[in-house]
């Protein structure tokens, strides 16, 4: 019997078997594990403590996920120059990433670290600046390169002041210090006292001023509300103009005061009141028109007329809104005298008016 049927079988299964086999792709380089660099850094002064914050990547160079990442290395240099190379002054220690699941986005990983300005720095060039950066280092501490760079003020700041009280009055809550002796400022830098007002407890303080540093001074905070508990303090801050660069150094805080702005005092006494009376081919009545006042809290007006000897009586049956008011309940042949007060949002009224007077004539 033949054998070529045999082989041609056996030549038909190679190519089969041959066929269903995967064609070998090209071989994948083990990934570097090089974190892409930070480029979120952001730092803030406060006295000598200058705080960093950024976000640990995620994500690797070769786009590969990053799976550990020991440390950050803390960079810190001399000067306004772009620095091409880390000077460690720290390091922030990392923990490993959790393993994430596939499909879903890595969380983000917020990093913080606090660096001590050396006090030298300020006295040898107090218009000068430091960067700082920060370096991701792998496992076989390499990296990727700096992140991007932040500017930092050297300059010194002033102590604040020592004894700060506060007294609510008619027109505002009066704030009084007194502090040491303030040095002059260098070149490029210029000493101030900032003003901050916080709901109390809240200590979320917000400037509400600047002034002048010295031994005894005073603000009036016009802006605040009624009835409303209060912390004040005082910080003493540097501005910063040097090498084209506007900044602001903030120094250390005053000790907070607490405050209660309650409302005991009445509006201002109106003025400028006047009275006209009017009755062609209508009824008599007398016009009054006076000088709005200028509170705030202002909710209105009280009316009072008297005639002869009388007392005073309140003629408006509600509170008048506008500094106007009609009297057309008059009788001919009487003078009447007229005067106002104004009333605030918690009822505190205050002084009547210097009267004036009209007189209604006999009608004719």
């Amino acid at each position: 019997m033949s054998q070529r049927p045999y082989i041609l079988f056996g030549c038909i299964l190679l190519l089969t078997i041959l066929a269903g086999c995967g064609t070998p792709g090209a071989p994948q380089l083990p990934s570097l594990q090089l974190a892409r660099p930070v480029d979120d850094l952001t730092a803030s002064r406060k006295g000598n403590k200058v705080q960093l914050d950024w976000t640990l990547p995620r994500k690797n160079t070769d786009r590969t996920l990053v799976k550990n990442i020991p440390e950050s290395r803390i960079c810190r240099h001399d000067g306004t120059a772009l620095m091409s190379g880390c000077t460690e002054v720290g390091t922030a220690q990392n923990t490993k990433f959790q393993p994430v699941p596939k499909g879903e986005q890595p969380p983000a990983v917020r990093m913080k670290y606090v660096d001590t300005l050396p006090s030298q720095l300020g006295e040898k060039d107090p218009a000068g600046f430091v960067r700082y950066a920060v370096e991701i280092m792998n496992t076989r501490d390499r990296s990727a390169g700096l992140s991007n760079q932040v500017l930092i003020p050297v300059a010194p700041t002033i102590t604040p002041p020592e004894d700060v009280t506060v007294k609510v009055e008619a027109d505002g809550v009066l704030l009084s210090w007194t502090g040491a002796d303030t040095p002059p400022a260098p070149p490029g830098l210029t000493y101030r006292y900032r003003i901050a007002r916080s709901p109390a407890g809240a200590n979320a303080f917000i400037a509400i001023a600047d002034a002048e540093p010295a031994e005894e001074g005073f603000y009036l905070d016009k802006t605040f509300a009624w009835e409303t508990k209060y912390d004040y303090r005082i910080t003493s801050v540097t501005l910063v103009r040097s090498q084209g660069v506007d900044m602001t150094v903030e120094g250390d805080d005053s000790k907070s005061v607490a405050v209660f702005t309650r409302d005991i005092y009445p509006p201002a006494e109106p003025t400028g009141l006047q009275a006209v009376f009017s009755s062609v081919g209508q009824k008599p009545f007398v016009d009054l028109s006076w000088a709005p006042n200028m509170e705030s809290d202002l909710m209105g007006y009280n009316v009072f007329r008297r005639s002869g000897n009388g007392e005073p009586v309140k003629i408006n049956q509600r509170l008048v809104s506008v500094p106007s008011y009609r009297d057309d309940s008059v009788v001919a042949g009487t003078t009447y005298y007229y005067a106002v007060s104004a009333l605030d949002q918690r009822g505190n009224e205050s002084q009547r008016s210097a009267e004036t007077l009209e007189a209604v004539p006999n009608q004719q």
